[in-house]
């Protein structure tokens, strides 16, 4: 765990404190620039106690649920539960901010829970529409006519 005192650590000794976890170098890349811009984000609800985790990557924001674990993104729906890679660039971002406690912290009243559920899944549809608009785009421009 790291100091108050201690200095920022570099994206090159993020990646290699969790090197064994993925041996995708533009996974460990992404999720040590997610924590050093403050992107994983630990959302704090009082007086319960409630944290959930969310971590803004390229597409919004991302629901992971590191005991599972969980992500909503679509690497992790399509690659990780397919079989084809382990974890995705917002788990591993979590668990290097964990190491290194960089976190970005945002306590919530109780009474705000329901509303920021509604909200980040309303994001996480929104979303997850967006790409699948662009994925069909694609396929059709692709097409021959």
């Amino acid at each position: 765990m790291m100091n108050v005192s201690d200095p920022e650590p570099s994206t090159e000794d993020l990646i290699s404190s969790l090197a064994h976890i993925s041996s995708h170098p533009g996974h460990l890349k992404r999720a040590a620039e997610a924590v050093q811009g403050g992107c994983v984000k630990r959302h704090v609800f009082t007086p319960s106690g409630r944290v959930l985790f969310t971590v803004v990557g390229r597409s919004g924001d991302e629901f992971i649920d590191p005991g599972k674990p969980f992500c909503s993104c679509r690497h992790f729906f399509f690659r990780v539960l397919g079989g084809r890679d382990t974890t995705c660039y917002h788990l591993m971002g979590y668990e290097m901010a964990k190491e290194t406690q960089r976190f970005d912290s945002i306590e919530m009243h109780d009474e705000e829970f329901g509303t920021f559920l509604r909200l980040l899944a309303s994001d996480l549809l929104d979303a997850s529409r967006d790409k699948e608009d662009k994925d069909n785009q694609k396929a059709s421009d692709s097409r021959p006519r």
